[in-house]
């Protein structure tokens, strides 16, 4: 049984270690790079098709980092350390589908306008 395709980034020993030994008996990880630095992680992620990404933020970094990642890697889900040691947080990329047919003209609106606002966040 071949285990999730995980890479571990820029996370440190510790946190690495407790997903390691909580996942021990309940799912098999496939630890398949670890990357202490992030130079060309794009590119090194799409290589190796990581299934899980843990990656440690630096002090006063946000998620922006992470929806670049998710764009060049989308069916990759992203466990998230923040630098400044407030919770972990997992992103995904996710397909909705909201109802327009027989819509009032302003959820037709509303439903244009969020494809600016999403990418801002």
């Amino acid at each position: 049984m071949s285990g999730i395709r995980t890479v571990i980034v820029t996370t440190p020993a510790m946190l690495r270690d407790l997903i390691q030994r909580l996942a021990v008996g309940r799912i098999h990880l496939d630890i398949v790079a670890e990357f202490r630095a992030r130079h060309a992680l794009a590119r090194r992620l799409c290589k190796l098709r990581p299934e899980l990404v843990v990656i440690g933020l630096r002090c006063n970094e946000d998620d922006a980092v992470i929806r670049d990642l998710l764009a060049t890697i989308p069916t990759a889900k992203f466990i998230v350390f923040p630098g400044d040691g407030d919770a972990a947080r997992g992103l995904e990329l996710r397909l909705y589908q909201t109802d327009l047919g027989g819509c009032p003209p302003q959820k037709l609106m509303d439903f244009i306008r969020s494809c600016s606002v999403s990418f801002l966040r």
